[in-house]
C-alpha cells in the first residue's frame, strides 16, 4: 500500500503550464501554473466572475471555451489536451458542469446507463455497477423516476453519478489513478445531510486515486474533504496549499475584497464566517 501511494504522488494527471484566458476582451487569468498528482483532491476558490467556471471548462476540453485559452498548453497524463480524440478522452476524464439540464424526459436509470455506453462489460455487471454508484448516492429510489421531475438537489446527485459512471472500471473500490474528475458547484442545491454524503464519497474515491478539481463558494463545506486549495484572485493563483495553511485573513481579504472572521475547528481546521 505504501508503495501504491508513493507511485500515485508522482504520477502527473494534469499539468496546467502558463495558461492565459480571456473572455473577449477582458483578461480573467494570466500565467496559470500549476500539477495535479493522483489522488489529489483540490478545491477552487475565488469571488464571481474571476475566471473559475472558465477555467475549469478549458480543463475539460469544452468546444465553447477553447478560443478562451490564448496562451499556454493543458496536458492529462502529460499529453497535451489537443492530442486526444473526444473518446479517448472521456474514458479518463470526466465533468459535472454547474448547470446541467435535460431536454428529454429520461429516466434516471437511463442516463445512468448512457454514462456506461463506452465500457464493455456484461449487462449483469453494468447494472451492478449502476446499483453501487446509486446507493453510495442515495438513488436508488429515484431511478424509475423521470429527470424533469426531480428537485434541483436530486438532479445534482444524478449528474455526479453520471460523471463517476464515466470513471469508474467496475464499482467505487477500483483504482481510479489517472482519472480526472472536474466539478463546478456540485451540491450547491444538496441539504445538509446529502453535501456531507457527497463530500465524503468524493474523498473516499480520491484517497483510491481518483483526482479531483471542485470549484465551490462553501468554503466551510469542502475544506475538510479537499486536500489541497487554490485560491483564485487579481487575475491568477494568489495561494496553493493544504486548506489550512491557504485560508488565512490577508488570502481571503485579497480574495473576496471583504474583512472575514476565521476560526479554528479542532478537527476540520480553519472556519470562514462574517
Amino acid at each position: 500500500m505504501a508503495n501504491s501511494n508513493l507511485d500515485r504522488q508522482s504520477t502527473n494527471v494534469l499539468q496546467v503550464e502558463n495558461a492565459k484566458v480571456k473572455r473577449g476582451e477582458r483578461l480573467l487569468l494570466a500565467n496559470i501554473n500549476f500539477t495535479v498528482k493522483a489522488g489529489e483532491f483540490i478545491a477552487i476558490a475565488g469571488e464571481n466572475g474571476c475566471g473559475k467556471s472558465t477555467l475549469l471548462s478549458i480543463l475539460c476540453a469544452a468546444d465553447t471555451a477553447q478560443s478562451a485559452l490564448v496562451h499556454g498548453e493543458i496536458c492529462i497524463q502529460n499529453v497535451p489536451l489537443k492530442h486526444y480524440k473526444v473518446q479517448q478522452l472521456a474514458t479518463i476524464r470526466a465533468v459535472m458542469c454547474q448547470h446541467q439540464s435535460s431536454p428529454f424526459g429520461f429516466f434516471v436509470d437511463e442516463i445512468l446507463t448512457l454514462a456506461r455506453h463506452a465500457v464493455i462489460e456484461p449487462s449483469h455487471l453494468r447494472h451492478a455497477c449502476i446499483a453501487g454508484v446509486s446507493e453510495a448516492l442515495d438513488l436508488r429510489h429515484l431511478l424509475h423516476r423521470n429527470i424533469q421531475t426531480l428537485s434541483g438537489g436530486e438532479r445534482q446527485r444524478v449528474y455526479l453519478a453520471k460523471a463517476l459512471l464515466q470513471l469508474i472500471p467496475s464499482s467505487l473500490e477500483d483504482d481510479l489513478s489517472g482519472k480526472l474528475l472536474l466539478l463546478d458547484e456540485p451540491t450547491s442545491a444538496l441539504d445538509l445531510r446529502h453535501q456531507k454524503l457527497v463530500m465524503a464519497l468524493l474523498a473516499k474515491l480520491s484517497q483510491g486515486g481518483l483526482s479531483i478539481i471542485c470549484i465551490s463558494h462553501d468554503i466551510n463545506l469542502i475544506t475538510p474533504y479537499c486536500t489541497r486549495m487554490l485560491v483564485l484572485a487579481n487575475q491568477g493563483v494568489i495561494a496553493d496549499g493544504a486548506p489550512n495553511q491557504v485560508l488565512t485573513h490577508g488570502v481571503l481579504k485579497q480574495c473576496y475584497q471583504t474583512d472575514l472572521h476565521l476560526l479554528k475547528h479542532p478537527e476540520h481546521g480553519v472556519f470562514v464566517t462574517h
